[in-house]
């Protein structure tokens, strides 16, 4: 019996479905047979997401995430958090649905479901393209399942789903069959809208895509047929969702100081490697002996591979253009002549893309001194993933031109025995497919333990009452070792058990973090909350604005801790001491308390007795220091009075090249300067060199900016330790950074306290103010 056309349509999409969910069972049965269970990445951002997930539905409601960055919270389209995900668990909660409790399984499966959705809609993007449906089933299931975002299940959930670009490529398709029906513009701009509330980098894709697409219809008007009126409502469909998105942040989120030039945006680029060259095991070891080439370097965020079988059609379509040009055909060789118009005009947009994500133009002198200008587009940083549409879409051009292939040589009647080369290499990009799959479920096969994690109780709280306290005595948590990362200005990175482990508790008790794991923070928030690591010279004016007097809960795992947590945890009663964590009680005087005054008093009695030296400084031995406030610096930006040296360009600034302030010193030294933290870029790092008299290097010793804690207001101190070596002769010290203030340099021996006073004669210790 012969299937009518639309009963085989039909029927194959019922296969592409079923065999999907049978791959996937195979691939993730102990999640769909227990999906609260397991993290699909027990660690980092991928822990990170479940986290604020569940935070947000257990205890937030509209845009607002109060569970880090105490006491200010955060909007939540920063955390990793899927906003419409958590958003509608939130809701389901306070209708009396327990869905926050099943926070993880809810993740898990509607990550899975993206997963399971890509073949189907890649199959009806195939049959839409007049590919016959048996063959469509198969391509549509090799392209879903070697979908690049499968690899961000677990670390980024939020970019796990990778039904959301083809969908809004058969949206596209939609668009260019019928222009002129609205239809399919709401569609796409609402699928792009909604996706933008799961991550905003699919609203800036869809956008990017279709404005591609707008573009190589312009160029085609004369063939394409489209007018021009058409082209705008095409434009309209693409802006208008993002004009929505940005109107919805700019009404909901407070915050005005977030970092202007995130780090990554022509460092997190795709490349040809990390698209035609596969990265997993076992094939990324054998390719590397086979061509000679190596892992190092090779960026994650550059990785949009198409496989093995589509690089070699890239190779084959490359030889034929090739060898049209060499024997001078009159007749051009274009793309519409070889797949569906469509599909040709896709194939272009995608690429234009493709060229975008590489950081074309922005790579290539004079045209990177504009990345900085670029206002909100800097924001994507991971350029990267605007390669996605490219794989779909050329992958669906490779299954193209094999069935073209195949056809061709069916009606030339080709021996049976030449056929089989479709089928193997079906064979090796299934295998492939296998592979992508399986990776990520072995990681996730590892994450068991999230129900006893993620449960409402916690052994911690029952030990805490032996101490007669419980979570409501406290306002916050505060973790040691300490992190506070994603503002691209910091690097404290605390330790992975302290993150897991204050994660855990804050789920539990509903206490909020005291610290921050979440994209693009407050520049002022940020410095203020690691300014409660800063020596007891300076105020922790973070205090300031708690809304009560409670004390904070320390909880702190048995990682060595720095000095500065050591400070703070010197400050604290311990409560409760477990072989993994241990909790204290800081009360908030304590912390607040400084030794300004004790200083103050300490200065105006010695003082007196120590002769002053050129330029005011006063020291308490006899030994070599010097001190520059830049005063005569043209930028009068300065810190503790006009001046202060600015280096707008990325560069190393030199600070000091002259001899060891004390010769012969063979003792340690501390060198240190202060960067203000409300440039546009980050903080840079300190470089310290010592040379012989003959200029030869005797040692190299610097300092990264981002993980330093004094702050004192918009200032942050940047110290270096350096021993002098026996013959050193001359001290170079240098900053490297762009756009960055710097003023105050110090250089003093260790066992020698500095005085001078500031241009309100107020005095100043060691670079320290020692009053207000």
């Amino acid at each position: 019996m012969t299937l009518s056309g639309p009963l085989r349509h039909w029927l194959g999409l019922g296969v592409v479905a079923l065999v999907a969910a049978l791959v996937l069972f195979l691939g993730y049965s102990f999640i769909f047979e227990h999906p609260d269970e397991y993290f699909m990445q027990p660690g980092g951002d991928g822990l990170q997401a479940y986290y604020a997930t569940s935070f947000y539905a257990h205890y937030d409601h509209g845009a607002h995430f109060s569970g880090m960055n105490y006491p200010y919270g955060e909007n939540f389209t920063y955390p990793n958090l899927q906003p419409a995900v958590a958003w509608t668990m939130g809701l389901l909660e306070r209708m009396g649905i327990p869905a926050a409790a099943h926070a993880v399984g809810i993740t898990n499966l509607l990550a899975l479901l993206g997963v399971w959705l890509t073949p189907l809609i890649m199959y009806v993007i195939l049959r839409r393209l007049r590919l016959p449906a048996w063959y469509a089933v198969l391509l549509a299931l090799l392209i879903g399942f070697l979908a690049p975002q499968i690899q961000r299940l677990g670390d980024h959930m939020s970019l796990s789903y990778p039904c959301f670009v083809p969908w809004l490529w058969y949206c596209i398709l939609r668009m260019l069959e019928a222009p002129r029906r609205w239809r399919w513009y709401v569609i796409f701009g609402v699928s792009s809208l909604v996706m933008g509330f799961f991550m905003a980098y699919f609203l800036a894709c869809a956008s990017f895509f279709l404005l591609g697409h707008v573009l190589v219809l312009a160029v085609r008007r004369q063939r394409s047929g489209y007018t021009w009126r058409e082209l705008g409502y095409m434009v309209a469909a693409a802006l208008l969702p993002l004009l929505v998105f940005r109107t919805w942040l700019w009404l909901t989120d407070p915050t005005t100081d977030r970092p202007p030039n995130p780090y990554g945006f022509l460092v997190y680029v795709t490349t040809p490697e990390g698209v035609f060259t596969p990265y997993l095991e076992p094939l990324r070891p054998l390719w590397n002996q086979i061509f000679g080439t190596d892992s190092q370097g090779f960026e994650f965020e550059s990785m949009a591979y198409v496989g093995l079988v589509a690089g070699g059609v890239l190779l084959a379509t490359l030889l034929r253009v090739l060898t049209h040009v060499v024997r001078r055909h009159r007749q051009p060789l274009a793309l519409r002549r070889i797949v569906p118009v469509n599909l040709s005009t896709s194939l272009w947009a995608a690429g234009l893309l493709l060229l975008f994500a590489a950081g074309v133009p922005f790579i290539f002198p004079p045209l990177d001194k504009l990345v900085e200008h670029l206002g909100p587009l800097r924001q994507f940083r991971a350029l990267g993933r605007f390669a996605w549409p490219f794989y779909f879409v050329y992958t669906t051009y490779v299954a193209y031109y094999l069935h073209g292939v195949w056809r061709h040589q069916h009606r030339q009647r080709v021996a049976l025995r030449t056929l089989p080369w479709l089928p193997l290499l079906l064979l090796i990009w299934a295998g492939e497919c296998w592979i992508n799959l399986s990776s990520r479920a072995k990681v996730a096969a590892g994450g068991a333990g999230a129900v006893e994690y993620m449960q409402g109780t916690h052994p911690l709280i029952h030990q805490l009452s032996w101490a007669n306290r419980k979570p409501s005595d406290f306002q916050a948590i505060l973790p040691l070792p300490y992190f506070n990362l994603g503002s691209d200005r910091f690097l404290l990175e605390g330790s992975a058990q302290s993150i897991r482990e204050i994660h855990r508790l804050s789920l539990a008790t509903g206490l909020p973090e005291l610290s921050a794991y979440v994209s693009r923070p407050s520049i002022g928030q940020v410095m203020r909350h690691v300014q409660l690591l800063s020596g007891p010279l300076l105020p922790k004016t973070l205090l300031q604005d708690f809304p009560n007097q409670k004390p904070i809960l320390i909880l702190t795992t048995p990682q060595s801790l720095t000095l500065a947590e050591q400070r703070v945890l010197s400050l604290a009663k311990r409560l409760v001491t477990t072989p993994t964590v241990s909790l204290y009680e800081l009360p908030l005087a304590a912390l607040a308390a400084t030794t300004t005054a004790q200083e103050r008093a300490k200065a105006a009695a010695l003082l007196p007795t120590l002769p002053e030296r050129p330029g005011g400084l006063r020291a308490t031995t006899a030994k070599g220091v010097f001190y520059d406030d830049f005063a005569k610096s043209p930028d009068r930006r300065g810190r503790l009075g006009a001046g202060a040296v600015h280096q707008r360009k990325e560069a190393q600034i030199t600070l000091y090249n002259g001899p060891i302030p004390a010769p012969a010193d063979t003792g340690r030294y501390e060198i240190s300067v202060w960067v203000n933290g409300k440039t546009d870029f980050g903080y840079g790092a300190i470089l310290v060199r010592q040379y012989d008299a003959a200029g030869a290097e005797l040692d190299y010793q610097y300092t990264d900016g981002r993980i330093c804690t004094d702050v004192d207001g918009d200032w942050l101190r940047v110290p270096v330790q350096v021993r002098i070596r026996p013959n050193a002769a001359r001290l170079e010290v240098r900053y490297a950074c762009q756009d960055q203030l710097i003023d105050d340099l110090l250089i003093r021996p260790l066992d020698t306290d500095v005085y001078w006073s500031d241009e309100q004669r107020r005095p100043v210790l060691n670079g320290y103010r020692l009053a207000p």
